[in-house]
């Protein structure tokens, strides 16, 4: 009998229910799979367990060389390269996240070979939800490996296996191919679900919010619309209100009404030591667990800081300095022109801040904001710098520790998270933008609103027709999509797939090194990881190199 190792023992076959020998294995007969009662079942879980070792690195792939973090040291870590831009053909992060997608895929295509259509309904939900995980990995595979849509489908993507063949080694694909094979498999998921299962499952939704994002990428602005529509108007997910959206990364997935799919981690299971080792370990140190070592970035924090009522604020921490010589300062915090936080120390008097240079009392400029209140601005090199207004902050190298907590505290443990793929919010701005592109611009502005009025932002802060300014209904757009969505995976694919230009000119060891990357262009050859050089080699050359 043939035998299929099944990725380390499928997680010791997790499904309890099955009936089998309870003798240590680590693999099951292939002409066992669909013999043994529950096994398809057991191996569905099995890939959504899978996703638990995939999810950390996609997360660092993703967010990593976007704008809303800086890291405040040098690392050998694979992480590096991809935050700065400065790709490695030998990434051990990049190549796991490769071996650990394709693992997945192979996963769910021994499950989709194994079902005909029509056989059950727990069979046809069953294949519903391998077609959305195979759909949703080559999703982030092209777009990780492969260049925007919108800059040519007929570029090279990743190769697409369909099959469980060790022999099969097929070469690379346009990204074109690989968006339809994506679009075909959650189409046929869309159409086969069976039952409404909790959101750390796949579901018909689930499907439609992928399928919506996808066709927002590749420009069909009036799917893209369609599909959003579909997510929202089942009713099946409703935001969370203003006072509960600070707790959003705290609260169990399935507890979460805005959240439409995440991949579930379970307290004092999954993450060991407290979540050291985890994503939310470099963004903050809690309860003694962590590095907290990349921060939110400036660019990120000028945003989030215009409306001091924005409850999406609360998802960073300020730390307080630990320098008793310093407990009881107030710092003017800004960005000096080689990119590098200075601060004044200054002293309130009412609306006004003072600080002293070369024996000279000194005034920060204030110029009024619409939200009854000012911004502040020092005089350096003689240019006017924005400055933020802190209690004195403790430092790494120079940068203030803005800790990010939007990735920590799932059921109070330190890093303990379920990193979302898909959440309502997502789903708003996918239709704001869709509609946007389709010159339908007040319907935009209404869905960019609705989450604003979430936010916490007053009325003066909403956007109209008419109170645009210099801006013009994308921009909105892009920076709340910024605002709302970071940390998730979103920033750096916003720039590219609408030809914005990253700008990475804050602070932060991205500019260290002879030849920093400040400014990003969407058509950079960085703007894509290079394919791994160890895949090459195995592939015996078969799979080509990105430039």
């Amino acid at each position: 009998m043939k035998n299929l190792t099944i990725y380390s023992c499928i997680l010791g076959l997790i499904c309890s229910g099955c009936n089998l020998d309870r003798t240590p294995f680590s693999h099951i007969a292939e002409d066992d799979l669909t013999a043994i009662e529950g096994s398809l079942a057991s191996l569905t879980v099995g890939n959504y367990s899978q996703l638990k070792g995939w999810v950390e690195n996609w997360h660092r792939i993703t967010e990593y060389p976007g704008t809303n973090v800086s890291l405040s040291g040098t690392t050998s870590d694979h992480l590096y390269p991809s935050y700065n831009l400065q790709r490695l053909v030998n990434s051990i992060r990049v190549n796991n996240f490769w071996e650990m997608s394709y693992r997945n895929i192979v996963g769910c295509n021994l499950i989709i070979e194994r079902i005909a259509e029509g056989e059950s309904d727990e069979h046809d939900q069953l294949l519903a939800e391998n077609l959305y995980l195979r759909g949703m990995l080559y999703f982030y595979l092209t777009n990780v490996f492969g260049r925007p849509y919108n800059q040519g489908p007929d570029n090279l993507s990743v190769p697409i296996k369909l099959s469980t063949n060790i022999q099969e080694n097929p070469i690379r694909s346009t990204v074109e191919e690989v968006y339809l094979q994506i679009e075909q498999d959650l189409l046929r998921a869309e159409q086969l679900f069976t039952s409404k299962k909790k959101n750390i499952y796949a579901s018909k939704e689930v499907a439609q919010a992928l399928l919506a994002r996808m066709y927002l990428y590749q420009g069909k602005n009036d799917k893209a619309l369609e599909y959003a529509d579909k997510v929202i108007q089942s009713g099946r997910y409703s935001l969370l209100p203003t006072s509960e959206f600070p707790n959003y990364s705290i609260k169990i997935p399935e507890d979460n009404s805005e959240t439409i799919f995440a991949i579930r981690h379970v307290k004092d299971v999954d993450y060991a030591s407290n979540g050291w080792f985890t994503i939310g370990s470099l963004y903050a140190h809690y309860l003694g667990s962590g590095w907290g070592e990349m921060y939110a970035s400036r660019t990120y924090l000028e945003l989030i800081r215009k409306y001091p009522t924005d409850v999406r604020y609360t998802f960073i921490e300020a730390v307080p300095t630990n320098n008793p010589t310093q407990f009881d300062e107030t710092w003017a915090l800004y960005v000096n022109d080689d990119y590098r936080y200075a601060y004044k120390v200054v002293s309130a008097h009412g609306d006004d801040y003072t600080y002293l240079e070369n024996g000279v009392i000194k005034r920060l400029i204030k110029q009024p904001n619409n939200v009854d209140g000012y911004d502040y601005f020092v005089e350096d090199g003689n240019r006017l710098k924005t400055v933020l207004i802190e209690e004195a902050m403790d430092m790494r190298n120079g940068y203030p520790k803005y800790y990010i907590s939007k990735a920590s505290g799932q059921e109070g443990q330190a890093h303990l998270l379920s990193p979302v793929i898909s959440r309502l919010a997502e789903i708003y701005l996918i239709r704001a933008e869709a509609n946007a592109k389709l010159g339908n611009y007040s319907a935009a502005l209404n869905d960019v609103n609705t989450l604003r009025t979430r936010a916490g932002i007053p009325d003066v802060g909403l956007y109209t027709l008419s109170n645009l300014g210099k801006k013009s209904v994308m921009d909105v757009i892009m920076e709340e999509r910024q605002l709302e969505l970071a940390w998730e995976g979103h920033s750096k694919f916003d720039h590219i797939r609408n030809g914005i230009t990253i700008d990475r000119r804050y602070p932060g060891t991205h500019l260290s090194g002879a030849t920093p990357l400040f400014v990003i262009p969407a058509s950079s050859p960085s703007i894509i990881e290079y394919i791994p050089e160890r895949q090459i080699v195995l592939s015996g050359g078969v799979l080509t190199q990105n430039p």
